[in-house]
């Protein structure tokens, strides 16, 4: 089994979505970050979540001095906000498999577009931490291509010695479900599990990405 983690193992969304707005509302970037587009990106790379508003907003592609200056505005804006609050908490109705899965001695590993020096943390103040094991973790950072290419879930699989074709994958947003099904893997789509924390925005973006999922095919 392999797990994304943002608004998969944990309800981390709402938290980073306020570090976008203030990065994107500084006048040397100007980039806006509305709530519908900013679940329409689940799962891609911070890298290319910016490519994508910014070829969006102003029609043309960011340069790479842009992006890697929105990103570090990015983290400093997220650092000072999440200082003032708790960290996210688990996505229960998902823990739950996992750690069924765990005691059943299911191989596990993680595939996350996030930056590793936040997701650990995240993961372990969520008291998830012990579910995979650190050299089973793959973060964006350890591939070169990232979703919804399958690489990252590849390389999960790997690490794991099992067949991709025999993993299945845990995601919530529509590149990682995509990247999951390139690489081979049975895909499950945890928003739709009893219990799952949907926001209108991410329901709203749902229905939209279902109409068009044309990789489904």
């Amino acid at each position: 089994a392999v797990f994304d983690v943002d608004g998969t193992l944990l309800d981390t969304m709402p938290l980073f979505l306020p570090s976008w707005v203030v990065a994107g509302a500084l006048p040397e970037f100007q980039l806006h970050c509305p709530e519908d587009d900013f679940y329409a990106c689940a799962g891609k790379p911070l890298s290319d979540i910016v490519r994508f508003l910014h070829m969006k907003q102003k029609g043309v592609q960011p340069t790479d001095e842009y992006i890697a200056s929105f990103l570090k505005a990015k983290l400093e804006a997220h650092e000072k906000i999440q200082a003032e609050r708790p960290h996210p908490p688990p996505i229960d109705c998902v823990v739950k498999l996992a750690r069924e899965f765990l005691s059943r001695g299911v191989p596990m590993a993680i595939a996350t577009s996030g930056l590793k020096e936040l997701v650990v943390p995240h993961l372990q103040h969520g008291g998830v931490l012990d579910l995979v094991s650190p050299e089973h973790m793959v973060f964006a950072s350890d591939v070169k291509q990232g979703k919804p290419h399958p690489e990252i879930y590849l390389e999960a699989a790997r690490r794991i010695g099992v067949d991709p074709r025999d993993c299945r994958a845990f995601e919530d947003g529509e590149s990682g479900l995509q990247s999951a099904w390139a690489a081979g893997m049975h895909v499950i789509d945890v928003t739709y599990m009893e219990g799952y924390p949907a926001p209108e925005a991410l329901l709203k973006a749902k229905e939209v990405q279902v109409k068009e999922r044309s990789w489904l095919q």
